[in-house]
């Protein structure tokens, strides 16, 4: 699994490859996008994107498989534009903030939680709890700043329960800088998967970490093969039937990032 970082680096063989399109003025207002003469990229498989189809009905929009795609993309001037959540969008603009800037203005609200299957409500009230008091007491504060607004950010080291109670399996998926994805040396990291051991510590239990495709988390959160689904996935209306929703553990609008026109 490729790092943002080497997809980055593999941006100037991409430009040398002759890829152009027409040199727009600088894009600076989120309203400017909807036009015919913009692409807008975004993962399809995300509340982002959706929204900003609604949003943006003049422009050509353009689905990728996950956002660690829309970067090159949006270098190499084959999107105009990328939607995503804004945490993610500011860590990638700090990190290259020569060539990417992310537009102030939010495209929609933004609504993240943990999921799990709908016979775990006595589970998720003690997960309710928690990201309750890792809000109060500053943790959520410092995670935010270590993972999203510095780009070179490292886990720390977090304890292990003792004597846990039981082992809980967490999924994740690892397309998400800086929130779940491999390191440099193939390591599980980042915001969501500190937040799944700080969980498991405050529950008292073992996790057992499983990875799989975005597109899979819902659905097996709903039936229950793993207890807690823990990657910045979108509160929908439509799951909500099938799946139990947290409460919202980060601040989570939807963005807009655009290049640095030069």
């Amino acid at each position: 699994m490729r790092t943002l970082k080497k997809l980055f680096l593999a941006l100037a063989a991409l430009l040398a490859a002759g890829c152009s399109s027409v040199n727009y003025n600088q894009i600076t207002t989120v309203v400017q996008l909807n036009n015919p003469i913009y692409k807008v990229g975004g993962s399809q498989q995300t509340e982002a994107y959706r929204l900003a189809k609604k949003r943006f009905t003049y422009a050509e929009m353009v689905p990728f498989a996950s956002v660690e795609q829309l970067y090159p993309a949006l270098q190499t001037k084959k999107i105009d534009a990328a939607v995503f959540d804004r945490p993610t969008l500011d860590y990638a603009a700090a990190l290259y903030k020569d060539y990417f800037v992310v537009l102030p203005e939010d495209l929609a609200d933004g609504h993240v939680a943990i999921a799990s299957s709908l016979n775990n409500k006595a589970l998720m009230k003690e997960v309710n709890a928690f990201i309750k008091k890792y809000k109060e007491d500053g943790t959520y504060k410092e995670m935010y700043r270590r993972w999203i607004e510095k780009p070179h950010s490292a886990m720390p080291k977090i304890g292990e329960a003792k004597e846990p109670r039981a082992t809980l399996k967490f999924a994740t998926e690892t397309e998400n800088t800086p929130m779940n994805f491999l390191n440099e040396k193939g390591e599980l990291t980042g915001f969501n998967i500190e937040l799944i051991k700080r969980l498991a510590l405050y529950l008292n239990v073992k996790a057992e970490i499983v990875v799989m495709d975005y597109s899979d988390l819902y659905e097996a959160a709903g039936v229950g093969s793993v207890d807690l689904a823990v990657a910045s996935m979108d509160v929908l209306d439509s799951m909500k039937g099938s799946v139990l929703f947290s409460d919202e553990y980060i601040d989570c609008p939807v963005a807009v990032m655009v290049r640095k026109e030069k």
